[in-house]
């Protein structure tokens, strides 16, 4: 029997960590207790800009995708680069990720579709949202609205995005992110681990350490947070904050920490392997992100059973199903420090139990259905 065969393209390949369990799944190699879930038969592809080695695929692709929305000449290139690539080999199915990248893909794939591949865009968040910049919705909206005649199916993974991609597209599914690996957040890690953690940090017992994984963008918003540790210090010098990623802000953001005076209470931790193990050894998690599609790390830290004070965005709000206590408006820095106030005092639980249509599990069912029924 033939394999069908899958092409997977997001325009970085760090983007492989959110689609390597369905990369597995289609190859049939998952493990542990998702072995139930493999579908086996399909060959996969991936094509991104190279940056990292693609883990869990037959071949990979190098294409000189473009983060940035006017490099035109990228986005040329990267069209004829995969327009070969598409014209060498069929494909069943294509699976798009992350805005620039799929535009790329989808115009590319126009010749493909009518050859019989079907092209499948999961969107991790529009960039037109309620509250969006009005330059994000006169450059997104419009291309999202053309590209929905070439694409078969939109995934979605929130209910703001669900509703207004109803507006202009007729087959959408919705999924609960890319899915949260119970198992590998189950337990907690040995306390040696922790305190090795703690110490490398610098950080001593009896500091209240407050937790941030996310890359170092301006979308992040590691500044309200930085502002808001400023007055938190002035009440209890034992706070720490650890930051944890990287990104083209990084620099800015230390510089943001000696600037404020509070640069001897930050600690920048770089890229974290063991991302549960950091998350036990915070006493609190937070996230001031202006916009989210969902919230990964939150899931995260939830799954770890820490306490969460989160910004309020579509993302955000479908975690905590709009509780009103858990969010704080993500420029309000005051908001913030009462929320971390009543958290370190004990005066409010911001304790969540993890949903489990959250859980990894529930996002692999659901694909596979879509992936079953594009295919029927």
């Amino acid at each position: 029997m033939t394999k069908r065969t899958i092409l997977f393209t997001s325009h970085t390949a760090n983007f492989q960590k959110f689609n390597r369990p369905l990369m597995q799944m289609l190859r049939g190699t998952l493990e542990r207790s998702y072995k139930d879930l493999n579908m086996g038969g399909w060959e996969v592809h991936y094509a991104s800009a190279g940056e990292e080695k693609i883990l869990d695929v037959d071949q990979s692709f190098k294409v000189d995708f473009a983060r940035n929305p006017f490099r035109i000449d990228r986005h040329i290139t990267a069209y004829k680069q995969l327009k070969e690539i598409l014209s060498a080999r069929h494909y069943d199915l294509i699976h798009t990720h992350t805005p620039v990248g799929s535009v790329v893909t989808r115009l590319a794939a126009k010749k493909a579709r009518k050859n019989g591949t079907k092209v499948l865009y999961t969107a991790h968040g529009f960039h037109f949202f309620k509250g969006a910049s009005w330059l994000d919705w006169a450059l997104w909206y419009p291309v999202e609205r053309f590209l929905a005649r070439l694409t078969d199916v939109l995934i979605t993974i929130n209910k703001e995005d669900y509703a207004r991609a109803k507006k202009f597209h007729t087959t959408i599914k919705m999924i609960d992110g890319v899915g949260v690996d119970a198992d590998k957040f189950a337990g907690k890690p040995k306390k040696q681990r922790v305190q090795k953690t703690l110490q490398g940090l610098g950080l001593q017992e009896g500091d209240f350490v407050i937790g941030y994984i996310a890359e170092f963008t301006a979308n992040k918003n590691h500044a309200t947070i930085l502002r808001s540790l400023r007055t938190l210090l002035l009440e209890n010098n034992q706070v720490k904050l650890v930051f944890a990623g990287k990104g083209a802000l990084l620099e800015q953001t230390k510089n943001l920490a000696k600037k404020l005076g509070v640069s001897k209470s930050v600690k920048f931790a770089g890229y974290v392997d063991d991302v549960s193990v950091t998350l036990h050894a915070c006493d609190l998690y937070i996230s001031a992100s202006r916009r989210e599609g969902l919230g990964l790390g939150v899931l995260e830290a939830v799954a770890c059973e820490r306490p969460i004070v989160i910004s309020d965005n579509r993302g955000h709000r479908d975690i905590v199903s709009g509780k009103k206590k858990f969010l704080f408006s993500p420029m309000d820095e005051y908001g913030l420090n009462q929320k971390v106030a009543s958290a370190m005092s004990g005066a409010e639980d911001y304790h969540l139990a993890f949903p489990e249509k959250f859980s990894l599990r529930s996002s692999l069912i659901k694909m596979k259905k879509i992936y079953e029924d594009t295919q029927s």
